[in-house]
């Protein structure tokens, strides 16, 4: 990336980081039209995706909607709670398991999240860059599930 495009990236970011606290962040989660955030990055040659990425790197973490993004303070992986949809798992249990056995492992474990769990866990999957889902789709093929 060019100075420039950093520059014009970060200053972008700087707005938004402006307009967020305008609107009561940290201390309440804001919402953003998506249409129109994606619209705005690239009206200055941006990728509204490279902003999502600064800004979790700045502790600002978000969630994508069909209509808006998001903006809440991004929880740290230590500070995740047994009620997240993945407390408590231990990805050392899935070594030498077979693919059948893991793909049961999953459905399993995927039958007893409440409807709670499960929608953090939806939410999480649609917040995921291009780039994150590609990486999960790798990690997927490397376990021989895809």
């Amino acid at each position: 990336m060019t100075d420039s495009s950093n520059d014009t990236l970060l200053a972008f970011v700087d707005h938004l980081v402006g307009q967020l606290a305008k609107n009561g962040y940290p201390e309440r989660r804001v919402a953003f039209p998506i249409e129109r955030m994606y619209e705005s990055a690239d009206a200055k040659g941006l990728s509204f995706n490279k902003v999502l990425e600064v800004l979790a790197q700045r502790g600002i973490g978000h969630e994508k909607t069909p209509e808006k993004v998001i903006f809440a303070p991004a929880v740290v992986a230590s500070e995740v709670s047994v009620s997240s949809p993945l407390g408590g798992f231990d990805p050392a249990m899935l070594e030498g398991m077979s693919q059948e056995q893991l793909v049961g492992a999953a459905q399993a474990m995927m039958q007893q999240l409440d409807p709670e769990q499960l929608g953090a866990l939806r939410s999480m999957l649609e917040g995921m860059t291009p780039e994150q889902q590609a990486e999960m789709v790798e990690q997927a093929r490397k376990l021989g599930l895809g």
